[in-house]
C-alpha cells in the first residue's frame, strides 16, 4: 500500500524538476575550507529551508517521502561539488589542511525533485544570502551573488550520465557493515535500479520494476575515482560513507524515471551531496 505524505508535499504528476546554480563570491584571495565540506553544506541547506519554512524543513529532515511498501525515506534533493573554471588554478586541495579557494567567483548547483509550487519558494530561500561553511576548525562565508534556473535537458529512454559527485551504492551483508561497492561491481547496476525504482514509487505512487532499469558502465575501471565523506565529523556520532565518481554510465528506463534519478540524485545519501550527475551526452537513436 502506498501512503502519500501530507498533501502539501505530494509529488506525483504535479512534480516540478528543478536545478539551480548559485554563483558564489569569494571575499578573500585564498579562503580555506574543510576538504570534507559536504556535511556542513547539507547543514546550511537545512538551516536555510528551516528559516523559510520550519514545517517543510522538519518534514524533509525527519520524515522524507516514504511508503509502507519499502520502508525507505527519500529527500529528493542533492547538490553538486563546487564548480570552478578549468585551467585557471582557482583552487587547491591539500588533504592535510583542507581546500584553498582562490577563485573570485565559483558555483554550486542544487537539484530538487519536488512540487511545482516550490520553485518560487526555493528561489526566495537562497536569494541575497550567505553560504556559510564551518565546523570546529574552519569558517568561511560566501555571498550568493546570483541564482539561475538551469534549463531542463532533453530526456530520452536511453541517457548517458557522468557522476561528478560521489555515488554511493551499498551491498548489505547480514551481521556486517554495508559494503560500498564500485561501479564495476556485478551487483552495482541491480542495486542502483532497486534504489531508483523505490525512489520513483515513493514520489509518484507508480511502480516501474527494477528490471525495467538497465545500467551499463562506460568508463574503464582504473579511471574511476573514490571519495569518503564524513558525517558529524570529529564527534562520537561520526560515520564515513564512500562513493565513486568521475565515471560515465548508460541508463535505459522510461523518461519519467530518468528525471527522478537526475533531479533527486542516483544511489544513496543524496541530501549529503552524493549521486549528483550531469548528462554526458545523448546517445543517437
Amino acid at each position: 500500500m502506498y501512503v502519500y505524505p501530507m498533501l502539501r508535499f505530494k509529488l506525483c504528476e504535479d512534480s516540478k524538476n528543478m536545478r539551480f546554480r548559485l554563483t558564489l563570491n569569494n571575499p578573500t584571495s585564498a579562503t580555506l575550507i574543510d576538504w570534507n565540506h559536504q556535511y556542513p553544506l547539507m547543514s546550511w541547506l537545512y538551516k536555510k529551508l528551516d528559516d523559510a519554512d520550519p514545517e517543510y524543513a522538519r518534514f524533509l529532515h525527519q520524515e522524507g517521502y516514504q511508503s509502507t511498501e519499502n520502508a525507505k525515506k527519500f529527500k529528493f534533493m542533492t547538490f553538486s561539488p563546487f564548480h570552478f573554471n578549468s585551467g585557471k588554478n582557482e583552487y587547491k586541495i591539500d588533504k592535510e589542511i583542507g581546500m584553498i579557494i582562490y577563485a573570485r567567483n565559483f558555483y554550486l548547483d542544487l537539484s530538487f525533485y519536488m512540487p511545482k509550487a516550490a520553485e518560487s519558494f526555493i528561489l526566495g530561500v537562497f536569494r541575497d544570502q550567505l553560504l556559510n561553511i564551518f565546523n570546529d576548525r574552519f569558517r568561511a562565508e560566501f555571498p550568493i551573488i546570483q541564482i539561475s534556473t538551469l534549463p531542463e535537458p532533453e530526456f530520452r529512454p536511453e541517457m548517458i550520465y557522468k557522476a561528478v559527485g560521489p555515488m554511493n551504492i551499498s551491498l548489505k551483508r547480514e551481521g556486517k557493515q554495508d559494503e560500498y561497492i564500485r561501479p564495476d561491481h556485478p551487483e552495482f547496476g541491480k542495486l542502483l535500479a532497486i534504489n531508483l525504482s523505490d525512489k520513483y514509487f515513493n514520489a509518484t505512487g507508480h511502480r516501474v520494476e527494477p528490471e525495467a532499469i538497465k545500467y551499463e558502465l562506460l568508463t574503464e575501471a582504473t579511471k574511476i575515482k573514490s571519495r569518503k565523506v564524513a558525517i558529524k565529523e570529529y564527534s562520537r556520532q561520526e560515520t564515513q560513507i564512500k562513493g565513486f565518481y568521475d565515471f560515465e554510465f548508460k541508463l535505459t528506463t522510461p523518461i519519467e524515471v530518468q528525471k527522478c534519478g537526475y533531479y533527486s540524485g542516483f544511489g544513496r545519501y543524496n541530501v549529503e551531496g552524493m549521486g549528483f550527475c550531469v548528462i554526458y551526452k545523448n546517445p543517437k537513436i
